[in-house]
C-alpha cells in the first residue's frame, strides 16, 4: 500500500514538472534569464572587432556633421566615398547612440534587440510551418542556443538586422500564402526594398523571396505572375530610390562601389565563384578566418547536412500542404547559396542567414520519429548545441574590452590625436583617431610616414605588436592593414628617433586583429608620445 501510495505521489510530482516547464511561467522564466545572461556577456562576447567601430564611427560622424554625405573621420587616405547603401542602419545606430550614449554596449544592444525580435518572428514562422506551438518552441530553442546566433545577435554589424527581415518575410509570405492580395505583395517588396538601407546583402533575401515566388507561381499555382510583378517593382522602386541618393551624394557612385567591392571578389567570374564558395564552406568548417570571429561549428555542418538529406527522403511521403511548405524552406536555403554565390564576397557571418531554415529542418525530422525518440533526442541536441555554445563562449569571458580602453586612457586622452588600430576608436573623441589603414597608400600620395603624422599633428602612436608579426610573416597578412613593407622601415626609425616610449601593457585579445592568434600569447601594445 505505501510502495503504491509512493508511486502516486511521485506521478503527481511529475505531472507538476511537466506542467510547469509547458506553462507560459516557464517561458517567461526562461526569457528573463536568457536576457539577462546574454545582457552580461554583451560587450565581453565575441571580442570588438574593427567592422563595429567602422560602422558605429560612421555613425557618429554622420550625427555629428548632420550629414549623410561624409565619410569615415578615420580614413584619410584610404579610399572611401559616401553612398546610401547602409543609411538605414547608420540611423539606428545613430537613435541609439543619442539614447544610450557612444558605448560598446549601446550598439551591441540594437543588435541584441533585433535577434530578440528575430526569435519571436522565428517561432511564428516554425508555427505556420508545423501548426504545433511545442514544435515552434523546440525550433527556437536550437536557434537561441546556437553559437552563430548568439555570434551575430551580439555583433554590431547588419547581419542580425537582415536576419531578422528574413525571417519576417518568409513568415509573412507564407501565413499569407493562400489569401494573397495586392496589398501582401507591396509590403513583401517594401520590406525587402528597405533592407537595402541596411547592407546590400539584402539582394541575398530579394532572391530568396523571388524562389517562392516562383515555385508558387510555376508549380502550386498559388500565386499569380502579377504578384511578382509588384513585389519586383516594389523592391526596383526603393532600390532606385537608394541609387539616386548615392548618386547625390557621390555622381560617380557606380565606378566607386564597383571598385571597392573588386577588392573583395565581388567582380570576379562565376567560375572564380564557385571554386571561391567551397573554400567559404571549408573555412568556416575548419574555424579558418581573418579577423573576423569564427566559431567552432562542426556539428552544426553534420546536423544540418543530415536533417537536409533525412527531409529530402521524408517528403515524398508528406501531405501536401507540409510539403510545399518545407518545399518552400528547401528553396530558400537554396536561393540564399545562390545570393551568396551571386555576390561572391563570401563574408564569414553571412552564413548565420542559413540557420533559422537548417533548424527547421532538424525540427521536422525530429517530429517523424517515435515518440520516446524524438523526446530524448531533443535532449540530447539541446544539451550538445548550449554545450557547444559554453565552449566557444568561455575562452573570451577573461579578458574586457573596457579595460583595453581604460589602459589607453592611463596615458592619452580623448582628445588627443593618435594613430592607432580603428578598435580603440570608441575611447577617442570624433576625428582624433587615424587608423593604420591609411598608411598603405603612403607612396601614392607622395607622403612619408614622418610626414604623414606632422601633417595630422598626431601627439600619440599606439602600436600594437601584430605590426612587427604581420611584417614578419609579409605577405600573408597584407589583407589586415594592406603592404605595410611599404612604409615600415620608415616608421620604425621615426619611432625610434622621433618619439618617447611612455606606457606599455599586455593585451591578449586587442593587441592582436588576427582571429588565430588572439589570446594566445601576451602580445603587447606600446604607446608612443611624438616628439615636439
Amino acid at each position: 500500500m505505501l510502495k503504491k501510495q509512493r508511486i502516486n505521489d511521485g506521478g503527481v510530482e511529475m505531472r507538476i514538472l511537466k506542467n510547469f516547464i509547458t506553462s507560459k511561467y516557464s517561458y517567461l522564466l526562461f526569457t528573463f534569464l536568457y536576457i539577462s545572461c546574454h545582457i552580461i556577456l554583451l560587450t565581453r562576447f565575441p571580442f570588438v572587432h574593427s567592422d563595429e567601430t567602422w560602422l558605429s564611427g560612421l555613425s557618429r560622424n554622420i550625427m555629428e556633421t548632420n550629414s549623410y554625405g561624409v565619410t569615415e573621420s578615420f580614413f584619410d587616405l584610404y579610399p572611401r566615398n559616401p553612398h546610401a547603401i547602409k543609411s538605414i542602419f547608420h540611423t539606428l545606430q545613430i537613435l541609439f547612440i543619442k539614447l544610450m550614449g557612444y558605448e560598446i554596449f549601446t550598439i551591441r544592444l540594437l543588435s541584441f534587440i533585433f535577434g530578440l525580435l528575430t526569435l519571436f518572428f522565428f517561432y511564428r514562422l516554425c508555427n505556420t510551418i508545423f501548426n504545433s506551438k511545442k514544435a515552434a518552441t523546440l525550433s527556437t530553442l536550437f536557434l537561441s542556443m546556437d553559437i552563430q546566433f548568439i555570434y551575430a545577435s551580439h555583433f554590431a554589424r547588419q547581419e542580425i538586422i537582415l536576419l531578422f527581415v528574413l525571417v519576417f518575410s518568409l513568415n509573412y509570405f507564407l501565413s499569407t500564402l493562400s489569401n494573397m492580395k495586392l496589398i501582401h505583395h507591396v509590403v513583401l517588396g517594401s520590406i525587402i526594398g528597405l533592407s537595402i538601407g541596411i547592407h546590400p546583402n539584402s539582394f541575398i533575401l530579394c532572391l530568396t523571396i523571388l524562389f517562392l515566388y516562383l515555385f508558387h507561381i510555376l508549380f502550386t499555382k498559388k500565386l499569380p505572375i502579377y504578384g511578382l510583378f509588384t513585389y519586383l517593382a516594389t523592391v526596383g522602386a526603393l532600390a532606385l530610390s537608394f541609387i539616386a541618393l548615392s548618386f547625390y551624394f557621390d555622381p560617380n557612385f557606380i565606378s566607386n562601389y564597383t571598385q571597392y567591392g573588386s577588392q573583395f571578389g565581388v567582380t570576379n567570374t562565376l567560375i572564380a565563384k564557385f571554386s571561391a564558395i567551397q573554400n567559404f564552406y571549408l573555412k568556416l568548417y575548419y574555424g579558418v578566418s581573418g579577423t573576423y570571429y569564427t566559431p567552432d561549428i562542426k556539428l552544426e555542418f553534420y546536423l544540418f547536412a543530415i536533417a537536409l538529406a533525412a527531409s529530402l527522403l521524408l517528403l515524398f511521403n508528406e501531405k501536401q500542404k507540409t510539403r510545399e511548405l518545407l518545399i518552400s524552406i528547401i528553396l530558400a536555403l537554396v536561393a540564399i547559396n545562390v545570393g551568396i554565390l551571386w555576390i561572391g564576397r563570401f563574408s564569414q557571418p553571412s552564413i548565420i542567414f542559413l540557420f533559422p531554415l537548417f533548424y527547421i529542418l532538424v525540427t521536422y525530422v525530429l517530429l517523424r520519429m517515435g515518440k520516446n525518440a524524438k523526446v530524448y533526442l531533443a535532449i540530447l541536441l539541446s544539451l550538445m548545441i548550449s554545450m557547444s555554445s559554453l565552449a566557444n563562449i568561455l575562452p573570451y569571458l577573461n579578458h574586457s574590452y573596457e579595460s583595453y580602453l581604460q589602459e589607453i586612457g592611463k596615458v592619452v586622452k580623448k582628445e588627443d590625436l593618435v594613430l592607432a588600430n580603428l578598435n580603440a576608436e570608441m575611447y577617442f573623441d570624433n576625428g582624433k583617431l587615424y587608423d593604420y589603414r591609411n598608411l598603405a597608400y603612403l607612396e601614392e600620395s607622395n607622403l612619408t610616414f614622418e610626414h604623414y603624422i606632422d601633417k595630422h599633428e598626431i601627439a600619440y602612436i599606439i602600436y600594437p605588436d601584430e605590426m612587427d608579426f604581420i611584417f614578419a610573416y609579409r605577405p600573408e597578412w597584407n589583407n589586415v592593414y594592406g603592404d605595410i613593407s611599404s612604409y615600415y622601415d620608415d616608421m620604425q626609425r621615426f619611432l625610434q628617433t622621433k618619439t618617447q616610449l611612455v606606457y606599455e601593457f599586455t593585451e591578449p585579445t586587442y593587441g592582436m586583429r588576427i582571429a588565430r592568434y588572439i589570446n594566445q600569447k601576451e602580445w603587447k601594445i606600446k604607446i608612443y608620445k611624438v616628439k615636439e
